[in-house]
Formats: structure tokens, C-alpha cells, sequence
């Protein structure tokens, strides 16, 4: 089964495209740019990310809960 068949895959194509463009933003941010990366900014941006990406794992699991209940035929 191909993941990108179901939306549980795309689900999760889209947490780690997310990730990756966290990472890069980060990277940018501190090579880039005179933003102070200082323990407050990086936490604040950290949570805000995983708040995101929450989103993801929340959907993820109400899927899997949906699909468990339904008849498979």
C-alpha cells in the first residue's frame, strides 16, 4: 500500500515537511538575520512549533478512530 493512498500518510508527509521547514527556518534565522537567539526566543518558537504539529498527531488519531469504527466491506 503506497502511504500517500491514505490520509494517514499524507498526514504524516505533511508533519515531517513541516519539520523540515522548521528546521531551515530555524537555520535561517540564525545565520541570516540579527534576531537574538536567545533561551526565551528558541523555547517560544519551539512551542509554538510543537503546538503545530500537534494538530497533526491530533487529526492522526482522530482518523484511526474513525476508521476502526467503520465496516470494512
Amino acid at each position: 500500500m503506497n502511504p500517500m493512498e491514505s490520509d494517514l500518510g499524507v498526514y504524516v508527509v505533511s508533519g515531517v515537511f513541516a519539520l523540515v521547514v522548521f528546521a531551515v527556518a530555524m537555520a535561517v534565522l540564525v545565520t541570516r538575520t540579527a534576531v537574538d537567539l536567545t533561551p526565551g526566543t528558541v523555547a517560544m518558537f519551539s512551542v509554538g512549533f510543537l503546538l503545530f504539529v500537534g494538530v497533526y498527531f491530533t487529526a492522526m488519531a482522530i482518523y484511526r478512530g474513525i476508521d476502526s469504527r467503520e465496516e470494512v466491506r
